[in-house]
């Protein structure tokens, strides 16, 4: 994926969609993860967990506040990127889904008082 600012919204949605679903949730990122260990191990605050939850927003179309909560977590370092044997940019696929999430393209279910600070923190 190329920087997100460059491509419409569509672009970045199929680029996204592509990147996704070559995962085959092996779990080799997780070890690299500095935020999973921080979380107790809990599956969304991992990279394998927040591309899950991304391919599930995807393909529902919708997202909640406890997932928004495991995509945010991501420090965006990269770690996990150089242990996936599929090559998928893990750090750039939350920044992208991130993107999406702030310009609506993403639905986010529920109240959006309690949503928004965690978009607004970025």
């Amino acid at each position: 994926m190329s920087l997100i600012l460059r491509e419409s919204k569509e672009e970045l949605l199929s680029k996204l969609k592509y990147e996704i679903f070559r995962c085959a949730f092996c779990g080799f990122c997780e070890y690299a993860c500095p935020t999973i260990r921080y979380a107790n191990f809990r599956r969304q605050y991992g990279p394998r967990g927040r591309i899950q939850l991304i391919w599930m927003a995807l393909s529902d179309g919708l997202v909640t506040r406890a997932s928004l909560e495991g995509i945010y977590s991501c420090l965006e370092c990269g770690a996990c990127t150089l242990h996936c044997p599929a090559k998928i940019n893990i750090a750039e696929a939350v920044r992208a889904f991130r993107t999406l999430v702030s310009h609506g393209v993403i639905k986010v279910k529920g109240e959006p008082e309690k949503i928004a600070p965690l978009i607004l923190k970025q």
